[in-house]
Order: structure tokens, then sequence, then C-alpha cells
């Protein structure tokens, strides 16, 4: 039965009267769930503006002298399929998000330090949020490079291919919400610390189904844009996403032992590692 923090003392830490305290000042403290909202809230506010003012905002940061830019410029805003579709997905993603830190997670630690706040929400807001649109809605972008230049492939191609990558897309958004509720189902409240050995929607796999599906959700989303931005993106997704994975992997054989089949799982990526 684990212990409810709002019952702890000392005496639970076998703290004894000769014993030295040290206490670290984690600086100013931000509710956990709120903070999750303010950091996945960002590329949909970013996103958006991009969407709906582009020509404003290239017009401000381009040099008009470019010709194709210039006239480019001067017509309203019509979207290809590839803009449009990770528009969505982007869109999707992150309202999936803020659902999810509202309705469905519970989290154990009651806040998040500022510090800490303030380094993801520079990766969310400015990097994805920020960079990764400025380059897929460019004046100049050009839909499925890698498809037309390499394979030799038409826009009849491109088209399908773009809609077959969104479709997987939405199935890996699906299963990630499918694991985050069976994580959900092991707990009761905030500030709950019980966990369970979770086994469905590719847990019997991966210890972390829900980072590979998100992981998948995010090489759709570079197959779709394919820009250096979102490349980028898709491999810092995949270190952090590896660094987590690799941490709850190995608490899980710390926390359960024999009751958790590490030999028969992987931590990150199935039959990889």
């Amino acid at each position: 039965m684990p212990l409810k923090r709002d019952n702890m003392t000392l005496n639970d830490y076998d703290v004894r009267t000769a014993d030295t305290l040290y206490v670290q000042d984690r600086g100013v403290q931000v509710s956990y769930r709120l903070s999750q909202i303010l950091i996945n809230v960002g590329p949909i506010i970013t996103f958006t503006l991009f969407w709906s003012y582009s020509q404003e905002i290239y017009a401000f940061c381009l040099n008009q002298e470019n010709t194709e830019v210039s006239e480019k410029l001067k017509r309203p805003f019509e979207p290809r399929l590839s803009q449009s579709l990770a528009f969505w997905m982007a869109i999707l993603h992150f309202t999936k998000r803020v659902v999810e830190s509202v309705f469905i997670h519970f989290y154990s630690k009651p806040s998040k330090s500022l510090n800490v706040i303030m380094k993801e929400v520079g990766y969310f807001w400015l990097f994805f949020g920020i960079l990764v649109p400025f380059y897929l809605l460019h004046p100049l972008y050009r839909e499925a490079p890698f498809l037309t230049k390499f394979f030799d492939a038409g826009a009849h191609l491109a088209f399908y291919v773009n809609w077959a990558f969104f479709g997987v897309f939405l199935f890996a958004e699906l299963m990630n919400l499918l694991c985050h509720l069976h994580l959900r189902s092991f707990r009761k409240a905030d500030h709950d610390f019980t966990r369970q050995v979770p086994r469905f929607h590719g847990f019997s796999v991966v210890a972390c189904a829900n980072y590979f599906w998100e992981f998948i959700a995010w090489i759709a989303f570079f197959c779709v844009t394919q820009t250096l931005l979102s490349g980028l993106f898709l491999a810092l997704s995949f270190f952090r996403m590896n660094h987590r994975a690799h941490r709850k992997h190995h608490r899980y054989i710390a926390q359960f032992k024999k009751q958790y089949p590490a030999e028969q799982r992987y931590y990150f990526i199935p039959y990889l590692f």
C-alpha cells in the first residue's frame, strides 16, 4: 500500500535526531496539470496564427525582392495538400494532449519547476511552434520533394501517399490515446503512486508503447511535410522519448522484479531496442 503524501513525516524516511537535512530551493512551482496545459497549448496557437496570417507574417519576414516570393505574397494563401494535412496533424496532436492533461492524466507529482517549464515551452512553442510552421507554410515550400526528385513520382502519387501517412498518423494517435487510458486505469486520483505492469495496446512488446505510438505519429508528420525542421524535430523527439523509455523500463524491472517480463519486452522500438 503506497504512502499518501499528506500523511508522510520525517519518520517515514528514517530520519533520526542526529541526522543533517539539506533543503533544496526548487524555485517557483506551477501546478503539474496547469504546466502541461500551458506547454501543449502553444503549438495550437502558433500554428493557427501562421495559418491565418501567413501573408502578413511572410511579408514582414521575407525579402520581397525575390520575384517568386513577391508574386506569391500578392495572391491569397492557397495551401497545398501536404500543408493542410500537416497543419491538422499538429492541431489534432496538441489538442489531444491538452484534453488528456485536463481529463485523462493523473499526476503523481503536485507541481513542476518554472525553470523546467520554460525549457519545455521553448521546445514546443518556439522550436516546433514557430520554426516548423515557418518552413512548412513558406511561400517557396515544395510539396513531396523526395518523391518527385528521387522517385520521379507525379502529383497523383504524392496525393495518395500523403493521405496514407495521414491515416497512419490518426491510427498512431488513437493507439497512443488507448495507452494513456490503460495507464490511467491504474490510479484513482492525482498524487496516487500506484503502479502496475501495463499489458495492452503494445505494452506486451515494449515498456513504453505510448512513446512508440507517438514516435510513429511524428514519422508520419515528417513524411507528409518533408522539411528539414520537421526532420530535426523527429530526431529530437526520438532521443527524448528513447531516454525516458529506457529509464521507465529499468524502473519496472526494479519495482516489479519477476512480475515484469523484462526479457520479453523492448523498451522503445519493438524488436530493436
